[in-house]
Parts: structure tokens; C-alpha cells; sequence
């Protein structure tokens, strides 16, 4: 469509063409037909909490299946239905968002230095303006208030494209989870992995799945557990083939050339300098190597003077009474699987992580 066209849309005509090619818009209306329809009395559908904590949709109304993936690898994935009164009332597009939303309503607080440090790698800036000025002004306080009813980010696993039917699967996540410290979803990023990002991003807390189909108009359509844990399903075994094929043409239209995702820090052996020692993890565990050759004032290095804390929050190294290294750390360690060793003059802090899980940085506050 050319600009001419798109500019002689009348608003309701540009809205159901941006949704027909799969961007999500919601509008004050919307959130009015959504708030009215799931606080109808006693013949309201089911709200995705309800189904979640009863884990069962027993006696409700039909709807179209998406699946729930907690964090908590003890618990089962299980299948969830978005009511189709919801859908009708909505009209089309992806209507998942709008149902999810109010689960990550849960009243959590914001880490402010979190927040700050990730300002920058998030799209927070809508929360705040465009400015720097403005940006410079949000605090965890604010950002806790305006995402108060939830908040929701939209993953791709596969977009829909010719080569599936014009079908893509999403997962739905809580937009500002990490800044919760909600804990890593590693069975949402091992689904990720499969379906060909390298290196898996970090999903946390509670996620969902979910499948639109954009032909030849977009709408939700069913997905169930069997779907993600199958691995011989068509859509997960080509989705690695066609991320690629996106992100080639992407480069190609934008002019940029071999666009990775970055590691995360302190992984693939790369490690992570800060102030008086460095660092690198696994999913299993972290590890902190300390050059002691600064603290020893010219003597050989005397084992006996070594002292390493290790709380589950903390780690602390000593040497001859004074402290060389204090780490409180993102999150907590597994103290009994704690060790240390010397290799020449470097102490090597070998720490076991209590949930296998990449963190985003070692130390709690920046």
C-alpha cells in the first residue's frame, strides 16, 4: 500500500489494516469492551487467574486454546481457553494480550536500580517520553503505577509467513518481570532455543503461549501443550529456517548485515571485569576469579590468610583480616555447593546457583 492510500484511511480503516498485517493496537475501547464483558455478573467467562489457579475449564464455555508455562519446572504446562465471547466482542486481531494482562496484575514492587540500569535495553521509554530529561525522571515508583494492570510483552517464536500458513506463535510475558525479580522460565527459553535463537533470551515468571493466524485476517487460533513439547511438529521444526529468513530480510530492507543477539553477560566463557574481580556463569552456577597479587604487598601468598563467606545472597573474600571482594548477588546461591581454590596468585569462587538460571548481571544493585 502506498502512502497516498494509508493517508486517505479513515481511522477505523488504518486500524483493521494495521491488525490485518499483525500489529496489536489497543484502544480505550477495547479495554472498555474487555473490562465490561469480563465483569459481567455471574455469567462472565472465566479471567485467565481464575483458570490458572482452578487449572481446569470444566462446565465453562468453549474458546480457543493457548497454553500456560510457569516458571516452576515442578509444575505442569497446562491448556487455558480464551473465551470466544472475548474475541467476537473484540473483533479480530490478537486478542491473547488483552485476556493475559490482568495476570501480571500481581502488585509486585520495581528495582529501581534494575530499572535504571535496563531503561536503556527495554522499551521503557514509552512510560516516560522520549526525552532524556524525562527518562532521567522515571522512577520504579512511577513505572510500578502505569504497569499496575498489568503489562504485557509479545515474543515471536515464528512470524506468520507463506511458508506456515500464515500462522505464528507468541509468547506472552509480564513486560517488566525481570525488574520484579520474578525468577528465569527455562522451559520458555529452552521453546525459543528450539525454535532457533542463539543464545535462548531469559523469559521470567509466569508465561504464555499462543498462535495467530494472519491470513486473511488476524485472529487467535488453538495451540496446546502438545504442540510445544512435540518436537516433530511442523511449525517447531521449521521455525528455525524461517527466523532466519526473517531476520535476512529484515537486514536487507533495513541495510544492516549479520545482526546477532547479544549474550548475555558473563556466558560462552566470556568474562565480565568490575572492580577488583571477574566474573562468568553457567545456568548451573557462577563463577569469580580474584587477582590477590594487589593485597599481598610483595610476600608470597599464605593460604591460612584466605577467608571466603559464602551466604546465600552474598560472597565475601578476605585476605589477612581485610575485605578484598563484597558481592551481594542478583539472586541466591545454593551455600552447601559453594567451593574456592587458588590457581597461582588468582582465587577462583566457584558459587552453585539454588534455580538453574542465567542472570542478568552478578551483583543485586549496580
Amino acid at each position: 500500500m502506498s502512502t497516498t492510500d494509508e493517508d486517505e484511511m479513515t481511522p477505523e480503516e488504518r486500524e483493521k489494516w494495521l491488525k490485518d498485517r499483525g500489529i496489536q493496537i489497543e484502544t480505550a475501547s477495547d479495554r472498555k469492551q474487555v473490562n465490561s464483558i469480563m465483569t459481567g455478573g455471574r455469567d462472565k467467562p472465566p479471567t485467565v487467574v481464575e483458570q490458572v489457579q482452578n487449572l481446569s475449564i470444566d462446565g465453562q464455555e468453549g474458546g480457543i486454546s493457548f497454553v500456560y508455562l510457569p516458571s516452576d519446572t515442578s509444575k505442569p504446562m497446562s491448556n487455558l481457553k480464551l473465551p470466544l465471547r472475548l474475541v467476537e466482542a473484540l473483533g479480530g486481531g490478537d486478542v491473547l494480550p488483552s485476556y493475559v494482562k490482568s495476570f501480571f496484575a500481581d502488585g509486585k514492587s520495581i528495582d529501581d536500580n534494575l530499572m535504571r540500569e535496563q531503561i536503556g535495553k527495554q522499551n521503557l521509554h514509552k512510560y516516560a517520553g522520549s526525552s532524556d530529561e524525562s527518562m532521567t525522571k522515571l522512577s520504579s515508583a512511577a513505572l510500578s503505577s502505569v504497569t499496575s494492570a498489568g503489562s504485557v510483552e509479545t515474543f515471536p517464536l515464528v512470524r506468520p509467513s507463506s511458508t506456515n500458513k500464515f500462522e505464528g506463535v507468541y509468547i506472552y510475558l509480564d513486560e517488566v518481570g525481570m525488574l520484579k525479580h520474578l525468577p528465569s522460565n527455562s522451559r520458555a527459553s529452552k521453546l525459543a532455543a528450539q525454535c532457533g535463537y542463539s543464545p535462548a533470551p531469559n523469559f521470567y515468571g509466569d508465561v504464555f503461549v499462543g498462535r495467530v493466524k494472519s491470513r486473511p485476517a488476524m485472529r487467535n487460533v488453538d495451540i496446546d501443550t502438545e504442540d510445544i513439547v512435540d518436537t516433530s511438529r511442523e511449525w517447531l521444526a521449521k521455525a528455525p529456517s524461517e527466523n532466519i529468513a526473517w531476520q535476512q530480510e529484515v537486514n536487507k530492507v533495513t541495510g544492516r548485515q549479520g545482526d546477532l543477539q547479544p549474550n548475555h553477560a558473563g556466558t560462552e566463557g566470556v568474562s565480565v571485569d568490575a572492580e577488583g574481580y571477574s566474573w562468568t556463569q553457567t545456568e548451573e552456577e557462577i563463577e569469580i576469579t580474584v587477582p590477590l597479587s594487589d593485597v599481598t604487598n610483595g610476600e608470597a601468598l599464605n593460604k591460612k590468610l584466605i577467608r571466603v563467606t559464602f551466604l546465600a545472597n552474598k560472597v565475601t573474600v578476605k585476605y589477612n583480616s581485610g575485605v578484598v571482594v563484597d558481592v551481594g548477588l542478583y539472586s541466591r546461591l545454593d551455600v552447601d555447593g559453594c567451593t574456592w581454590t587458588l590457581d597461582g596468585e588468582n582465587l577462583i569462587v566457584t558459587g552453585e546457583k539454588l534455580s538453574e538460571e542465567i542472570w542478568p548481571r552478578l551483583q543485586l544493585r549496580a
